[in-house]
């Protein structure tokens, strides 16, 4: 049985979801956490009628093909998987590398270190 290369855990009552990018990926993985996110931020705009807040864990990602790292790009763009806030926790510095030129001029997200410091960021309150 393969491994599964990504996670999304959903916690409506937060409006949050989390997922994971685990190791090298495929058209068909991009286009399957495509679905996969798109289906998490649903439930939480439809349970909150709030856009969702995420956390992304890619400190098990491997640095993806440019084929892999332009279609996360234009899906990472796409309305239905958009998030308020985007908390992404990096390991290694190429894949934080690879990351930040994906989400150049988001100011939705930011990256750090540890899960527990995105978490909170995500979670603060908004600023009016």
């Amino acid at each position: 049985m393969e491994t599964p290369r990504f996670r999304v855990d959903v916690q409506v009552d937060l409006g949050l979801f989390e997922s994971a990018i685990i190791g090298f990926w495929t058209l068909a993985d991009v286009t399957a956490f495509a679905q996969a996110i798109g289906a998490a931020a649903k439930r939480v705009l439809d349970k909150t009628g709030k856009a969702p807040v995420s956390v992304c864990d890619y400190t098990q990602a491997g640095t993806q093909s440019k084929e892999v790292a332009d279609a996360l790009e234009t899906m990472m763009r796409a309305p239905a998987v958009r998030s308020r806030r985007i908390g992404i926790v990096t390991g290694s510095m190429l894949p934080r590398i690879q990351a930040k030129r994906l989400l150049m001029e988001r100011p939705e997200v930011r990256f750090f270190q540890m899960r527990e410091d995105a978490l909170a960021w995500v979670l603060a309150p908004d600023v009016a």
